[in-house]
Formats: C-alpha cells, sequence, structure tokens
C-alpha cells in the first residue's frame, strides 16, 4: 500500500510540474507577449522582450499564424528600440505568412509614419481597412496623417469614420476615444487669419 502512495505522489508531482525546457519556453511566450504590459514601457526589457521572440523564431516549434504574431511581437520590440528597418522586416515576414490579418498592416504602417513616409503609411492603413472594413485603429490613424499633412477636412472624416464602426475590442474603443479627443481639439482650434 505504501509503494502504491509513493507512486501516486510521484506521478502527480511529475504531472504538476513542468520540465526545465517547458517551463523555459512558457516564460519565453509571456515575456515575447508583454508587449501590452507595463514591459512595453520600460527600456530596460525591452532587448529581453526581442530576445524571448528570437529564441521562439529559432526553435521551430512554431508555424502559420502562431509565427506570424511572434514575428509581429518582435517587430514591434525592434520599433520600440528604434530599429525601424529590423522592425519592417519582421512585419513584412508576418504579412507574408498571414497576408490576411490586419495587424501587419496597421504595425508596418506606424513604422512609416514615425520614418516621416506618410504616404506609404496611408497606403498600409488602407489595407488594413479593405482586410477589415471596422477596423477603427486604420481610420484614426489616417486621420492623424491627414493632420499632419495640413487637410483638417480629410482628417475629420476619417476621426468619424473611426467613431461610426462597432466597437468591438480595446483597439477600436482607444481609437475612437482618441478620434473624438482630436474632433474636440480640431473644432477648439481657431481658424488661420488672412495675413495682410
Amino acid at each position: 500500500m505504501r509503494y502504491l502512495q509513493c507512486l501516486a505522489v510521484i506521478a502527480l508531482l511529475g504531472m504538476g510540474g513542468a520540465s526545465p525546457a517547458a517551463a523555459a519556453a512558457d516564460a519565453d511566450r509571456i515575456t515575447c507577449f508583454s508587449l501590452g504590459n507595463e514591459s512595453y514601457k520600460d527600456k530596460a526589457k525591452f532587448d529581453s522582450g526581442h530576445a524571448a521572440c528570437t529564441r521562439m523564431i529559432k526553435s521551430g516549434r512554431f508555424k502559420d499564424k502562431a509565427l506570424a504574431s511572434i514575428y509581429r511581437a518582435r517587430g514591434s520590440w525592434n520599433q520600440k528600440k528604434g530599429d525601424l528597418d529590423a522592425s519592417l522586416a519582421d512585419y513584412a515576414i508576418s504579412i507574408r505568412i498571414e497576408p490576411d490579418n490586419v495587424e501587419g498592416y496597421d504595425y508596418r504602417a506606424d513604422v512609416y509614419q514615425q520614418k516621416g513616409d506618410l504616404d506609404r503609411a496611408l497606403a498600409e492603413y488602407d489595407q488594413a481597412s479593405r482586410l477589415n472594413p471596422t477596423y477603427a485603429a486604420a481610420y484614426f490613424s489616417r486621420g492623424q496623417i491627414y493632420e499632419k499633412k495640413g487637410d483638417t477636412a480629410k482628417a475629420r472624416v476619417e476621426y468619424n469614420a473611426a467613431i461610426a464602426v462597432p466597437t468591438k475590442d480595446r483597439i477600436a474603443q482607444w481609437a475612437q476615444d482618441n478620434a473624438r479627443a482630436r474632433l474636440k481639439a480640431l473644432a477648439e482650434e481657431k481658424p488661420e487669419q488672412p495675413k495682410n
């Protein structure tokens, strides 16, 4: 009886404890995809987030959508680190693997916008909204670009389009909240006085 109890305890411990390799893989997953939490704001954690994603890619265990999401995550870490060309390369791989995922185009557009290539950014946001016409972030981001270009009429149209789509998630809510704020700010701006 004591022998059976000992075997039961060993079996339970074996099921409950993860192997060191599995624990490391889980830690990499958590670190790679920690973009939405405080690690994303802490420059000291950018390298570890990037390295975790790289280990996951090199492991060869991930395919298709899972691999595309890892490349998007690493692209975001590259972008946070200021390596915009590496970020664009990761987003391109993600899009090649999963061409119907709106986030790849949205994230790549953000990098083009950051680089000052507003026309390419617009084209990427256009592709994102073609893939998902209810993706409010694309409309909001296009509005930002039109504001930068000095075309406040088009910016207003885009901000209103962001608000008009159904709110599905926190990204849509973020885009709509920011679109409302920009519309309010534009309404409060005084029109330029003609110069004499």
